[in-house]
C-alpha cells in the first residue's frame, strides 16, 4: 500500500517502539499521545488505522479509558499493552472489542507487527460482516413476504415487519411466542411431531397453512421453511418465508367456480341446441340444470295463449301433494305477476321477514330456497323455470347470475324453435308457390312453343326471324326454370349418393344435343359416387359451350384416371374462351355470361355445387395453355367406385 500505516500510541514514550514498527513491511507513521485525553482528540479526528493503548498509565482506570476510546472511535482496531498477563483491565478490553493484547516485556517486533496485521484484518472482516448483516436486515425488513425464525422448541425468535402485518401482531408480541399459537386451534398446544416449523430435517419444505390472524380471522399462507443447525449439525430451529396467498386462493376459487358455471352453461346450451322439440327442450334443460347445480326440485311453466295462466310443462322432484296445486298458476296474482308479467327473477329464501305467501310456497314445495326465473323470447315472457334446494337457505350472487343466464339460454332455445317452425311453414308455402308456378309456366311454354312452330311454318323473311327469336327466348326461360328447380332439389333433398354409370350418363346427355358436334374420347369404363342430378353437370357445361360458342362450336369429353381413387373428367370446347380475370368468379351464383352480357348466372353455379356435393373439385383452364381465345376446358374430379376392400363406401353402401 502506498499510504503509511498511521499508528496512535496512548501511554508511555515509545522507546524502541518505532524501530519495532519498521519491521511491519510498510511505512509507519507513529503518533504518540501520552495523556488519554489527548489520545481521544487525536483518534476522533480520523485517519488513525490502529490504536495501541498502554493500560499501565491510566491510573487504575484502564477499563474506563478503553470504554471511552471504543465510544469515540468504534471502528478503529485497538490493541492493549500491559505489564502483567493477568491484568483485569486487559481482560475487560478483550471482552468488549479489543482486537488483541500484548505484554510489553514479552513483545518483540514480529509479535507486534503480526498483532497489528491481524487487528486490521479482523476489523475489515467485522466491518464487512456488519455491512452484510445490515444489508440482510434491510432486505428482510423490506420484503413483502413475512420472515420468521423459530428455535427447536417452537418459539419465535425473529419476525420482520411483513410478518407483523400478515398476523396483525407487533414483532415484540410475536418474538417469544410459540409459533403453534398461530396455526393450531385456540387453546391447543403444538407438539413437535405436528409442528411443521420444528421438524428436524435437512430438506427445504414447502406447504400451505391456515394461520390465525390476531383479529380472529384466518390467513391462507404459503410457507417455505429451511432448517438451522449448529456447528455439530444439530437441529436448532427453522427460518421460514411466509407469503399471504389469501387473495390468490380466493381468486383461484372464484375462477374455479366461474369455470364450473361456464361448463354448466355450455352443457345447457348443448341441450337447447340439440333439442328437436319444445317439450324435449324444456324437459332436458330443466333436468340438466338440476343435475349440474345439485338442486332438488324443478318446474317449467309456459304461458297459455291468453297470457293469463301458466301451465306446468315438466317437473322434477315436485312433491306429489303439491302437484295438483302447482299444475296451473294465475299469473296476475302476487308474487307470480312479478315473474310472468314484469319478467323479473324472484328469489324466495329463508329469512326473518319472509311473507306468508312465499313461506307457504317453500313449505308446499318442501324446499328452503327457490329461484323463479322468467323465460323470455323476442322480449316477451313466455314462461318460467323454478329451481329449488332443500339444503340451501339462499343463493349466492354467482348462482343467481348463472340461473338467469340459463333462463336466457332456454328462452333463446324456445325462440329458435318458434322461428324454426315459422321457417318451415314459410318454406312449405314457398315450395307450394314454386310448384304451382313451375307447372303453370311449363304449360304456358308448351303452348308458346306450339304457336311459335306454327308461325315459323307460316312466315318468311324478317317475320320468321322474329318468330325464331321468340322461340329462343322461350327456350332460355325453360332453362332458367330448370336451373331453379335443380337448385331447389340440391338444397331441399339430402345427398343420397350411390354408384352411377358415368359413361351412360355422358352418352345420354350427348344424345340430348343432336345438332352439336360432341366427341367422346375413349376412357375407362367406370362408376362414380353420384346421384340422378349428375346429368345436370354435363347438361349445363354443354349448354354453356353452345351458348357462347355458337352452332359451330366443337366439344370434346374425356374421362381418365386421376389418383387411383378418383377420375378426372374434362369438357373442352372451341368457343371464345374465358379471360383469366374471370376464371375464379364464373362459378359464383348470378355471375352472368362474359360474352354478350346475358345469361342467368346459375348454370356453372349448379355445376360446382353438384361436383362438391359428390366430393370432387372443379377448375377452369384454357383448352390450349396460354391461349384463352382458343377455347375453354372445364376439368372436375369424381370419386370412383372401387372394388370391395379397396375403399370405404359412403354411408355403409356397397357396390353390387
Amino acid at each position: 500500500m502506498s499510504e503509511p500505516l498511521r499508528v496512535l500510541l496512548i501511554g508511555k514514550s515509545p522507546g524502541d517502539l518505532g524501530e519495532m514498527l519498521c519491521e511491519c513491511g510498510r511505512d509507519v507513521e507513529l503518533i504518540h499521545r501520552e495523556r488519554p485525553e489527548n489520545g481521544f482528540t487525536a483518534v476522533s479526528g480520523g485517519g488513525i488505522d490502529v490504536v495501541l493503548l498502554d493500560l499501565d498509565l491510566t491510573g487504575g482506570q484502564g477499563a474506563a479509558v478503553f470504554d471511552r476510546l471504543r465510544r469515540t472511535a468504534p471502528d478503529v482496531p485497538v490493541i492493549v499493552l500491559t505489564a502483567a498477563g493477568e491484568d483485569p483491565a486487559a481482560l475487560h478490553a478483550m471482552q468488549n472489542g479489543a482486537q488483541d493484547y500484548l505484554v510489553k516485556e514479552k513483545a518483540d517486533a514480529e509479535l507486534l507487527c503480526r498483532a497489528i496485521r491481524y487487528a486490521l484484518e479482523r476489523t475489515r472482516v467485522e466491518a464487512a460482516l456488519r455491512h452484510s448483516e445490515a444489508m440482510y436486515r434491510r432486505l428482510v425488513e423490506n420484503l413483502n413476504e413475512g420472515v420468521i425464525a423459530v428455535d427447536e422448541t417452537g418459539l419465535i425468535t425473529f419476525a420482520n415487519p411483513a410478518m407483523e402485518e400478515i398476523l396483525g401482531c407487533p414483532a415484540e408480541r410475536l418474538v417469544g411466542s410459540p409459533v403453534a399459537w398461530f396455526f393450531d386451534a385456540p387453546g391447543r398446544k403444538g407438539s413437535a411431531p405436528t409442528n411443521p416449523f420444528c421438524r428436524a430435517t435437512d430438506e427445504r419444505q414447502e406447504f400451505e397453512l391456515d394461520l390465525l390472524h390476531c383479529d380472529g380471522g384466518h390467513v391462507h399462507a404459503l410457507v417455505v421453511t429451511s432448517p438451522v443447525t449448529d456447528e455439530t449439525g444439530r437441529f436448532r430451529g427453522s427460518i421460514a418465508g411466509i407469503m399471504d396467498i389469501t387473495e390468490r386462493k380466493r381468486a383461484e376459487e372464484e375462477l374455479r367456480i366461474r369455470n364450473e358455471h361456464l361448463t354448466m352453461l355450455n352443457q345447457v346450451i348443448g341441450v337447447t341446441a340439440a333439442s328437436l322439440s319444445l317439450a324435449g327442450l324444456l324437459e332436458e334443460s330443466l333436468e340438466k340444470t338440476l343435475e349440474l347445480m345439485r338442486f332438488d326440485v324443478g318446474i317449467v311453466y309456459m304461458l297459455d295463449s291468453e297470457r293469463k295462466r301458466a301451465l306446468l310443462q315438466h317437473q322434477n322432484g315436485l312433491p306429489a301433494k303439491a302437484l295438483a296445486r302447482h299444475r296451473l298458476i294465475k299469473v296476475h296474482h302476487w308474487p307470480f305477476n312479478f315473474i310472468f308479467i314484469a319478467g323479473q327473477p324472484r328469489y324466495i329464501e329463508q329469512q326473518a321477514d319472509l311473507n306468508s305467501i312465499e313461506a307457504g310456497i317453500l313449505r308446499e314445495l318442501e324446499v328452503s330456497a327457490l329461484a323463479c326465473i322468467p323465460l323470455v323470447a323476442e322480449s316477451v315472457v313466455v314462461g318460467a323455470v323454478y329451481a329449488g334446494s332443500r339444503t340451501k337457505t339462499s343463493f349466492s350472487r354467482d348462482e343467481r347470475t348463472l340461473l338467469e343466464t340459463i333462463g336466457q339460454e332456454i328462452g333463446s332455445g324456445i325462440l329458435k324453435g318458434m322461428l324454426h317452425k315459422k321457417l318451415e311453414a314459410a318454406n312449405r308455402e314457398a315450395n307450394l308457390y314454386l310448384d304451382i308456378m313451375t307447372h303453370d309456366i311449363k304449360n304456358a311454354e308448351n303452348v308458346s312453343n306450339l304457336y311459335t312452330d306454327l308461325l315459323l311454318e307460316m312466315l318468311e323473311g324478317e317475320a320468321a326471324l322474329y318468330a325464331r327469336k321468340i322461340r329462343s327466348s322461350i327456350h332460355r326461360s325453360a332453362e332458367i326454370l330448370g336451373n331453379v328447380t335443380t337448385i331447389r332439389r340440391i338444397h331441399h333433398d339430402s345427398p343420397d349418393v350411390g354408384p352411377v354409370d358415368l359413361a351412360a350418363v355422358i352418352r345420354e346427355e350427348v344424345a340430348a344435343f343432336p345438332d352439336v358436334a360432341i366427341e367422346i374420347a375413349e376412357g375407362p369404363l367406370t362408376r362414380v359416387w353420384a346421384d340422378d342430378l349428375l346429368c345436370e353437370v354435363f347438361t349445363n357445361l354443354i349448354r354453356n359451350a353452345v351458348k357462347f360458342g355458337g352452332g359451330d362450336v366443337r366439344i370434346a369429353i374425356r374421362v381418365e384416371d386421376y389418383d387411383g381413387e378418383s377420375v378426372l373428367v374434362s369438357v373442352e370446347d372451341t368457343g371464345p374462351g374465358i379471360p383469366d380475370p374471370m376464371k375464379e368468379s364464373i362459378f359464383s351464383r348470378f355471375e352472368r355470361g362474359w360474352v354478350g352480357g346475358y345469361g342467368d348466372g346459375l348454370g356453372l353455379f349448379i355445376v360446382r355445387t353438384l361436383v362438391e356435393r359428390y366430393g370432387g373439385t372443379i377448375r377452369v383452364e384454357d383448352r390450349v395453355e396460354g391461349r384463352p381465345d382458343l377455347g375453354t376446358a372445364f376439368r372436375f374430379t369424381l370419386r370412383e367406385v372401387l372394388p370391395a376392400g379397396d375403399n370405404d363406401y359412403p354411408d355403409g353402401e356397397e357396390c353390387e
